[in-house]
């Protein structure tokens, strides 16, 4: 089942609400932002997830391309990294990625390319094959090489590979900002879950809001 759980006129309180949640798991935050030595991480924006046609179509990821848009402005403005991930499966039937979702993302299809509602200037693309951003790709070399050290975490799915890449990042060495209002998934059940989760033990969730308080 799928739900439009965050829209334009919903947001201010689903903010507040989901912000309310994480505050109940942890009073307190580990982390404090500095966006100096952040990087973005925009994970999975592809046709496959944003386009209504297709089957794996996440309704509220609509909603969360202005903030994106808004946290990739701020951070390039800073001069760092803005990497977008795109998630491409294997040919081995044998992968378990294949074997569970049995699905394949391949590279020559429309629906693999990053969504063209996204502005895709100045940023760099890396290829994964599973959930986490980190696994057997370039990423973590990217990120050292730049002196990042801390990570913000926004895309699709909330609980899948945004939930994956930020518990990489966390024992990778990374401080991890989960963005509650610029993540989305098929169900705000999934999304709050997640939420939780994050804030238990891997990073601090934050809103679009706090993040541009901060330039």
């Amino acid at each position: 089942m799928k739900e439009v759980y965050l829209t334009e006129q919903n947001r201010e309180e689903k903010v507040s609400y989901w912000l309310d949640e994480c505050k109940k798991i942890k009073a307190y935050r580990p982390f404090e932002l500095n966006l100096k030595k952040a990087a973005l991480l925009v994970l999975d924006m592809q046709n496959y997830f944003v386009n209504e046609e297709s089957h794996a179509f996440v309704p509220s990821s609509i909603n969360i391309i202005p903030s994106i848009q808004e946290i990739s402005k701020i951070i390039q403005g800073m001069g760092n990294k803005v990497i977008f991930s795109r998630h491409l499966d294997t040919n081995n039937e044998s992968n378990t990625m294949n074997r569970w979702w049995k699905d394949n993302i391949k590279p020559d299809n429309n629906l693999s390319k990053i969504s063209h509602l996204l502005n895709k200037r100045a940023i760099e693309i890396i290829e994964k094959s599973q959930y986490s951003a980190f696994y057997e790709t370039e990423l973590e070399t990217i990120l050292k090489d730049n002196d990042i050290e801390q990570v913000i975490i926004t895309g699709v799915m909330t609980h899948l590979c945004c939930e994956t890449t930020a518990r990489d990042a966390f024992m990778r060495g990374f401080e991890v900002f989960f963005v509650i209002d610029a993540t989305a998934t098929y169900t705000e059940e999934l999304h709050i879950g997640t939420l939780r989760a994050i804030s238990h033990g891997f990073g601090t969730c934050i809103s679009t809001g706090e993040i541009i308080n901060e330039k």
